[in-house]
């Protein structure tokens, strides 16, 4: 995904964009700029593909305005919440939460079968 921003009040000295170069199967040289898919020249040489796509691309920059937007997303609630604290006084479920505590903080590793970690 291409994210570029913008600040109006400081102008670039420079833009760094990337050139594709493809031989085609006429012999002819494409050239296009990843950034900008639409820009694409080919040629009977690299050098020509080149200096083509520059020299358009260039013109384009004359014409171009890129804006910075940031969508505004409206906020909610993660969809789980309503199940927090749904076994918050169920006494079945703290046995369960304290055999599992003290299953983590146990340091007896005879259950552990130890080719598990090879």
């Amino acid at each position: 995904m291409l994210k570029m921003v913008i600040n109006p009040n400081v102008l670039p000295s420079e833009l760094k964009v990337t050139l594709l170069v493809e031989t085609l199967p006429s012999g002819k040289v494409a050239a296009s700029i990843f950034e900008f898919p639409s820009c694409r020249v080919e040629a009977e040489t690299r050098e020509t593909a080149l200096s083509q796509i520059r020299a358009i691309f260039l013109e384009r920059l004359q014409h171009i305005e890129a804006i910075s937007w940031i969508v505004p997303v409206p906020a909610s609630k993660p969809p789980w919440m309503k199940f927090a604290g749904v076994f918050k006084d169920d006494p079945d479920f703290q046995e369960i939460m304290e055999v599992i505590r003290a299953e983590r903080t146990s340091d007896d590793d005879s259950e552990v079968d130890p080719s598990y970690y090879l």
